[in-house]
């Protein structure tokens, strides 16, 4: 009787379709904005940008008012995301391209011994694109189809014209042939995850999704400055116009997973990669950062404190603000926890699942730290508290965050013991980190300069 009742039951198992076995696992969508200010998404009350359908996403899922970037600018920043882990464990400090290296044998990007998303959810049977900027080295062995996208369309660097087809620097690629495209960038990015979302509709998908909006060369469409014709900074104006099209194409996606029936089983990630740069001189990209201190390249809030959501009505609660600390790495954990599977073995995550606060079975994560280290600079927070380290400042600034967002007030000498705790902490935590690996400062990338070394041997 035992032996039929097994029989049944796995020729039961075996004529399930494929199809109800894919739809088991959630699609996974994370969407990275480049530079956009914590005040530059309506859902944080600002009162001039565009911003309707990021806002759906903010309204109809988890919105996190202290979400943390892992770096304060784009490489770093995006290498830690993908990773799940510090970057700083890898040596990944500083935007790739630096010349100082501490040997001829260092190539700038993720190592091979690091596990990326994609990477993770491809040997999971998932299929996987990568569509926009990857700032993630530019040595084959990084080229997203080498390193779990198979499909692939963007450029390989930290930024792009929106017009490539009259640049005569475009560096556009589908996979690794070069392309002319005729379209606004941030619009074919748009077209491009649609088509994906498309082809792979009965399949679990994983796209990722990295705009280069808003991040320089600020150039609009003329259509979509015209909604902005009453903004009277210039600047302004324009970042408003490209801010505006990406959120048109963040709807693109989101209306294409509704005609498909796909919103319920998709997980959604919007975040930007670190916090804005307001125009001063004749840099930066108009993007605000009201009501935080500091800009994109510090470690004060300005700099790391993002736009930062969850979207996912089969699991997620909706209109829900967390306001406990979460950062990037948090990424990968989460998403693994969405899929049912398991941490590659020896890829040990420095993130932390977030579903079961997001679904509310529990309350905020008690005893966390989150660690920054970017060349000159140092922080630490933990729920309450944050202390930071910037070049050319002697002693580390402490900020009650809690109470004084804006970081106002330092209240180092109010309150030396903790300075003393948290100083300790990072300490303890730097030492586990690997030196930088490359920089565009000579004191953090060693003794090895590239461009030397080639003008030495263009010499012969």
């Amino acid at each position: 009787m035992v032996k039929i009742i097994f029989i049944i039951a796995v020729t039961v198992f075996a004529v399930i379709p494929a199809s109800a076995v894919a739809a088991a696992k959630p699609n996974i969508i994370v969407i990275l904005a480049d530079d956009l200010g914590y005040a530059d998404v309506g859902y944080h009350q600002s009162n001039d940008v565009s911003s309707p359908n990021i806002d759906r996403l903010a309204k109809n899922g988890s919105y996190f008012s202290a979400g943390y970037a892992m770096a304060p600018v784009c490489g770093p920043s995006r290498a830690g995301l993908l990773t799940g882990r510090y970057q700083n464990r890898f040596g990944f400090e500083d935007n790739p391209g630096g010349p100082f290296r501490q040997n001829s044998k260092v190539k700038p990007g993720i190592p091979k011994s690091e596990v990326n998303l994609g990477e993770q959810l491809q040997s999971l049977g998932y299929a996987t694109a990568w569509i926009g900027k990857d700032h993630q080295g530019k040595d084959e062995d990084f080229h997203p189809n080498n390193r779990g996208f198979e499909r692939f369309f963007g450029f390989i660097d930290g930024a792009s014209t929106y017009y490539t087809s009259t640049s005569k620097k475009q560096k556009l690629q589908r996979d690794k042939q070069p392309l002319v495209e005729g379209e606004y960038l941030t619009d074919a990015f748009g077209r491009e995850a649609v088509s994906f979302i498309k082809e792979n509709a009965k399949n679990p998908f994983f796209l990722y999704l990295p705009f280069n909006a808003v991040h320089g060369p600020l150039e609009a469409k003329p259509e979509d400055l015209a909604k902005f014709s009453h903004v009277q900074n210039k600047a302004r104006r324009t970042m408003l116009a490209m801010h505006h099209a990406m959120d048109r194409s963040i709807g693109l996606v989101y209306n294409t997973l509704e005609q498909l029936n796909l919103v319920d089983n998709t997980l959604i990630v919007f975040y930007s990669d670190n916090g804005g740069k307001p125009i001063k001189g004749h840099s930066g990209n108009a993007s605000l950062n009201t009501p935080l201190k500091g800009q994109k390249g510090s470690l004060l809030e300005g700099g790391i404190r993002v736009p930062f959501l969850m979207h996912w009505p089969k699991r997620i609660a909706a209109n829900n603000r967390v306001d406990f600390p979460v950062a990037a790495i948090d990424v990968f954990p989460t998403v693994l926890a969405a899929t049912g599977d398991d941490v590659k073995p020896g890829n040990k995550l420095d993130g932390i699942n977030l579903l079961p606060y997001l679904t509310e079975e529990l309350k905020a994560p008690a005893g966390r730290n989150l660690y920054w280290r970017f060349l000159y600079q140092w922080a630490v927070r933990d729920n309450d508290w944050k202390l930071v380290k910037l070049k050319g400042v002697k002693q580390p600034e402490l900020y009650h965050l809690s109470k004084d967002i804006s970081e106002q007030h330092n209240v180092a000498k109010q309150f030396p013991q903790i300075v003393k705790r948290l100083e300790q902490q990072f300490n303890t935590w730097s030492a586990r980190m690997m030196q930088p690996q490359w920089s565009w400062q000579a004191r953090f990338g060693g003794n090895y300069n590239v461009n030397k070394a080639k003008k030495i041997i263009n010499k012969g």
